[in-house]
């Protein structure tokens, strides 16, 4: 004899069930075409975002390195002036190229052994300083100078060499013509050497990404969305360096404990221009072809006007030196570079002590504004979950 009831339920079970086995493949069929397609992103962003950055630095510091070794053949005043220009075209191209730690900058200390900043405890002069005095060939040696301190193999070092601390010309030339030409020239020619390899470097491990579409999905990471979101996070981590490290620190909390020498290069007046281009990279990042605001659909235009509308208001406010800097002409050099799409700053004109903070707190608070919406807006909208920063319990 049937048992009605229970034939119902078991009936209605089954209906249930079919629905249910129709609903959720229909349901997972959605959820994978909103998903983002993050290996496509990750291939454009290394093609036209981050190796970019690395071909510039390259080229930069192959003319460099060029020159510096025709100085330390022949040292003369004329070679000297060739050598030393290149100091801010490669400068410039360095911070265009230091937010994108993810990959090779970060292996092997790269990024500390090129720009060794912010310095602790004066040790790029102390470990210079042994350096210059040391009569030892054997220590410029490519293999073993690359394992020397970070403090000597990079731009802060060749800052020193170049400006001095009181950027007197008459000294810098001496170090370099003197009695002693042949070490210090050979001292210069070795970080400059060592500055091409690092670039070399790490050129070449992006275009080996670029160039294997399985590895472009996923560079550096377990996972395609894993590595848009490390991109992610070291534009987010620039910001924070350049609001907290390259503004706030030499800054300080008030005119009284400000400290313009813990600018980033005080010594060549480039504290202004390299927060200058350091905000353009990250603009760029975000918002020119291949950048994250292609992870965002038609239907996050608001968001994406608002992220447009923060980083205008960050890029137009009042420029922030703790020095002067004239203007170079950079005409000649970008020529030989054959770099495009490269914006030359004008120098910063100096400025008094109150309207340099306000200009100076001012920006931070712009720059933090438009973190915010950055970490807290975007994320979401384009299915990336954030972690911690290099820069997170540093105390910086």
């Amino acid at each position: 004899m049937t048992n009605k009831p229970n034939d119902k339920i078991t009936r209605r079970q089954t209906l249930a069930a079919m629905i249910a086995a129709s609903i959720v493949p229909a349901m997972a069929r959605q959820a994978r075409a909103a998903e983002p397609d993050f290996a496509a992103f990750n291939t454009g962003y290394a093609k036209n975002i981050v190796l970019p950055a690395f071909t510039h630095l390259r080229k930069a510091c192959a003319i460099w390195a060029k020159d510096a070794a025709d100085l330390e053949k022949v040292p003369s005043a004329a070679k000297l002036d060739i050598a030393r220009r290149w100091f801010d075209p490669v400068s410039d191209a360095w911070m265009r190229a230091q937010q994108f730690r993810l990959g090779p900058l970060s292996e092997g200390q790269r990024a500390e052994r090129f720009a060794y900043w912010p310095e602790r405890r004066n040790v790029v002069a102390k470990q210079l300083a042994a350096l210059v005095a040391s009569n030892d060939p054997a220590e410029l040696e490519p293999k073993r100078f690359a394992e020397a301190s970070v403090a000597i193999q990079g731009l802060p070092a060749l800052e020193r060499l170049l400006y001095g601390d009181e950027k007197a010309a008459d000294t810098v030339d001496d170090f370099f013509l003197g009695p002693r030409a042949g070490r210090h020239c050979a001292i210069f020619r070795a970080i400059t050497a060592n500055l091409l390899v690092i670039a070399e470097e790490c050129e070449a491990a992006w275009s080996a990404v670029v160039g294997d579409p399985a590895k472009s999905t996923a560079p550096f990471a377990a996972n395609s969305a894993e590595a848009t979101t490390q991109f992610y996070t070291n534009l987010l981590t620039m910001l924070q360096i350049v609001a907290e490290q390259k503004i706030g620190a030499p800054l300080g909390a008030d005119i009284a404990s400000e400290n313009p020498k813990v600018a980033e290069q005080w010594r060549s007046s480039r504290s202004g221009r390299n927060i200058d281009l350091n905000l353009t990279t990250a603009q760029n990042s975000f918002l020119a072809p291949g950048g994250f605001a292609t992870l965002l659909r038609p239907g996050h235009a608001d968001l994406v006007a608002e992220v447009e509308k923060a980083f205008a208001t960050v890029l137009d406010a009042p420029g922030v030196s703790f020095t002067a800097k004239a203007p170079n002409d950079y005409s000649q050099l970008l020529d030989e570079l054959k770099l495009e799409g490269v914006v030359i700053a004008e120098g910063v004109p100096q400025i008094s002590d109150e309207d340099r903070r306000k200009n100076a707190t001012d920006l931070i608070v712009k720059i933090n504004h438009l973190r915010d919406i950055l970490r807290q807006k975007v994320p979401p909208a384009i299915g990336i979950t954030l972690g911690f920063n290099e820069l997170d319990g540093d105390g910086s």
